[in-house]
């Protein structure tokens, strides 16, 4: 008898396995229960500055315009002891723009992510896949933090090449203040797998976003951030570098790194980080869904 796929469980290939474990799902198919996934903690930083609009409008996919002002939101961040990786974490790093975006049934007002990388290959797998992430691979060592003089620095690289680097400086603690960084509202994706065997286009492309259908709570993740162990910081000053690549140094992604480059930074605008414990489930995304296209 051949391999049969069960019904209403998740699959990646190498699909004839079985169902796929992940932040979604148990190797058994049924999903993690929160008091399954214990506690994880994350440090997070973010630095905020104004680009120039008409190259910010070039990265973005069809039905997005941007919202208010070009601002990009930057952030690394580490992940440590998550339920889905046995205790393991990853550092994550980040990019947003403060986007409409213009489907044929609904519009939706929030942040579009046009890449971002992550330190395990086991959590792009699951994100591409799964959510529509576009998500590349770097290594990014813990934060550099030192509560003595109020500064934090971290970088990313790859092939040890280092592309990015962020630093923030004179870091005060501020009270009552829970909101995540970045541009605010849902997070919106473009999903994009390429067809297999010659000829243009894709097998799948299309917007995956945070924002709930209509009639449903408009905050449906299952653990809300704000009732985490939350502590935030304000910068007195934050900047980033986007070290631009030559092929032989990124052979396959050096085409990203320089397209980031290339948002040139009129000025900063803010910089802050935070810290948080909270139930591991919060990190799963499972209020993802595809939205119907521009």
């Amino acid at each position: 008898m051949s391999f049969e796929f069960k019904p209403g469980v998740r699959y990646r290939m190498p699909a004839v396995f079985g169902p796929a474990p992940g932040p979604r799902q148990k190797p058994d198919g049924t999903p993690w229960l929160p008091a399954e996934t214990g506690t994880m903690n994350c440090q997070w930083t973010t630095v905020y500055y104004r680009t120039d609009r008409a190259k910010m409008e070039k990265l973005l996919p069809p039905g997005f315009e941007i919202r208010g002002e070009p601002i990009v939101a930057v952030s690394l961040s580490h992940f440590k002891n998550l339920y889905w990786l046995a205790g393991r974490g990853y550092g994550i790093l980040f990019v947003d723009f403060p986007v409409v975006y213009t489907g044929k049934s609904e519009t939706i007002s929030g942040h579009f992510c046009p890449v971002l990388w992550e330190g395990r290959p086991d959590a792009i797998m699951t994100g591409r896949e799964e959510l529509g992430f576009p998500k590349l691979f770097a290594d990014m060592p813990d934060l550099k933090v030192d509560e003595a003089t109020g500064a934090v620095s971290a970088e990313a690289s790859w092939f040890d090449f280092k592309f990015f680097d962020i630093s923030l400086n004179g870091l005060s603690e501020v009270q009552g203040d829970k909101t995540l960084p970045g541009n605010g509202g849902p997070a919106m994706f473009y999903k994009y797998m390429p067809r297999t065997g010659v000829g243009a286009g894709a097998d799948v492309a299309y917007v995956t976003s945070s924002q709930p259908l209509p009639g449903m709570p408009l905050d449906a993740a299952p653990i809300k951030f704000g009732d985490a162990n939350f502590r935030k910081w304000k910068a007195e000053s934050g900047s980033v570098n986007w070290h631009r690549a030559k092929f032989e140094q990124l052979p396959t992604t050096f085409h990203v790194v320089n397209g980031m480059a290339d948002l040139n930074i009129i000025e900063y605008v803010g910089a802050e980080m935070i810290e948080f414990s909270a139930p591991g489930i919060a990190v799963s995304a499972t209020t993802m869904r595809p939205v119907d296209p521009a």
